[in-house]
């Protein structure tokens, strides 16, 4: 008969584990060939929680062929793939399932001396290490290995950058394992244990001192130079929006287009999340109010076909005649053909301004919510964008412009801030803390719309999926004080006009805006105005139907 324990297994690991013994646990057939988990790292004590834990988060996570694709041959090269390959697994396991954290933290000690056959203080070292910036989803040049500083902290926050993506992830994995074989000097072999007539404690201070006169040296070189950009969408002027606008921008180097977790640490976006779950109590009967309404949506949209004339299948009753007539008619059957193909994506782009503080940005951010939860039922693409900048009244942007003898005219100058709370190929429940970010003190400052329409577009231009949906939730036109007071007075608003045109000229996306408390129909020609705003779900549930409805 099966315990709990078992059960709770197979249910954690997608039903890959089989069966557990006392001293050992079964897998499925397809998991069998991973190198991956391996029956001889586990204790020889009887198995406790923490173990099947493991063992079904490794294998809830890894995907063996994924996994034997990347993985080196090499033993040394392997092992360190490994420890980068169940750190992130442990992560994803310790964010998602707070049981499996607390009994995985008892036997960790364990688990990493049968883990870590040689070398066990380095590699449990470099273990803490990774699953240390996983968690976090932040990294600095402390957090890294002595032996990996010769490789750029911008790998590092490129692997956080596509930890959901196993490919990805393990691709760059390989790319920065390949780094290090460049590096004459560098230690990965060597167990610290085994370093003989070293005294330990004065090593490790020369070690502290060397990186201190190279971090203190890089940070003179780049005292008065911009911080990089880091996102892969830097580039306004690309092949979606061709048009010159009457628009200038003094300079893009400051700008910085992010994922919201990369904002701030993993403990304070959690209690923010906490923090607005508590706010959105408040909010009981509109969320069932909206429940009830995208229930209907859900149920409108017909996203399945049929193939007719079958000889097997479900009974096509408009046949039943055919077949009364000619009981040897065979073909009277249907099939469903479902339509696994994700056709429409929606992109909510939401203004991150300080004016929207308060009930406004918590009832955008609900609703995003709520409507990303309903539509990914319905396998319709949800990604959930928003848009300030990074400082009042100009950042580093304008400081550039007044060292360079304050030019007239000189365009937009502040620092953009773009933030990706949810990407459309990640299942809402890997980014549900995210949308928290909104209550972060601080965050919400002023607000360009038209470059982060341009951004936003772009972005929807570059999915595969017919429909491309944008909805625009702002409380009222672009402002920034440093761009306004050196430039012509609408140069915002404008620049707004004119990249709205633009895009509905193309009609390659369906734009739909939202201005809560303020008209926003001079920008946009499906603009909708609400006074209150709880209003705000009700308006986009109706023009979602209303355009998902529309022939594909």
């Amino acid at each position: 008969m099966e315990n709990a324990k078992e059960t709770s297994a197979k249910t954690l690991s997608k039903n890959k584990i089989k069966k557990i013994s006392e001293k050992q646990i079964l897998v499925s057939d397809e998991s069998k060939n991973s190198s991956f988990f391996d029956n001889n790292v586990i204790s020889n004590k009887p198995l406790s929680r923490g173990w099947y834990d493991i063992a079904s988060l490794n294998l809830r996570y890894i995907d063996s062929k994924t996994f034997n694709k990347f993985c080196p041959s090499n033993e040394e090269k392997k092992n360190l793939f490994k420890i980068f390959a169940t750190t992130r697994c442990l992560s994803f396991g310790f964010r998602e399932f707070e049981g499996c954290k607390k009994n995985i933290k008892k036997i960790l000690p364990e688990f990493r001396n049968n883990f870590f056959l040689k070398n066990k203080n380095y590699n449990s070292f470099l273990f803490n290490s990774f699953l240390k910036v996983f968690l976090s989803k932040q990294v600095s040049k402390k957090d890294i290995p002595q032996e990996f500083s010769k490789i750029s902290i911008n790998e590092f926050e490129k692997l956080i950058n596509v930890i959901d993506d196993e490919n990805q992830f393990y691709s760059h994995v390989k790319k920065i394992i390949t780094y290090l074989e460049t590096d004459e000097d560098n230690q990965i072999n060597q167990d610290p244990e085994e370093s003989s007539n070293i005294d330990t404690n004065a090593s490790q201070k020369q070690e502290k001192e060397k990186l201190k006169k190279i971090q203190l040296k890089k940070i003179d070189q780049n005292k008065d130079k911009p911080t990089p950009n880091k996102s892969e969408n830097n580039n306004f002027n690309n092949s979606f929006i061709k048009h010159e606008f009457n628009y200038k921008v003094f300079t893009k180097q400051f700008d910085t287009f992010t994922k919201a977790e990369r904002l701030i640490s993993y403990s304070e976006l959690k209690q923010l999340r906490q923090r607005f779950d508590e706010e959105c109590k408040d909010n009981t009967k509109l969320i069932n109010n909206l429940a009830k309404k995208l229930e209907k949506l859900l149920y409108s949209l017909d996203f399945s076909t049929w193939k007719f004339d079958q000889d097997e299948g479900y009974f096509d009753s408009s046949r039943f005649s055919q077949f009364i007539a000619n009981s040897k008619n065979s073909n009277i059957f249907k099939l469903e053909n479902e339509n696994t193909e994700k056709n429409t994506v929606v992109s909510l782009l939401l203004d991150n301004s300080g004016s929207m503080r308060g009930k406004p940005i918590v009832t955008s951010a609900m609703t995003a919510e709520i409507i990303t939860k309903t539509l990914e039922k319905c396998r319709v693409n949800v990604e959930i964008l928003g848009f300030t900048t990074k400082e009042w009244k100009g950042g580093k942007s304008k400081k550039l412009w007044e060292k360079k003898n304050k030019n007239p005219n000189p365009g937009r100058l502040n620092d953009l801030l773009h933030i990706v709370y949810k990407d459309a190929d990640t299942p809402w429940n890997q980014t549900k803390l995210n949308l928290g970010l909104v209550l972060k003190d601080g965050l919400l400052k002023e607000n360009i719309d038209g470059e982060a329409l341009i951004w936003a577009s772009s972005r929807l231009k570059k999915r595969n999926e017919k429909k491309k949906i944008l909805i625009v939730i702002s409380d009222g036109a672009p402002v920034d004080d440093a761009t306004l007071s050196s430039n012509n007075s609408n140069i915002l608003d404008n620049h707004l006009k004119e990249v709205v045109s633009e895009i509905e000229k193309k009609k390659a996306i369906d734009i739909i805006a939202i201005g809560i408390g303020h008209d926003v129909s001079k920008y946009y020609s499906r603009a909708f105005t609400i006074d209150d705003v709880e209003k705000l779900g009700e308006i986009i549930i109706d023009n979602l139907t209303e355009i998902l409805k529309e022939k594909r």
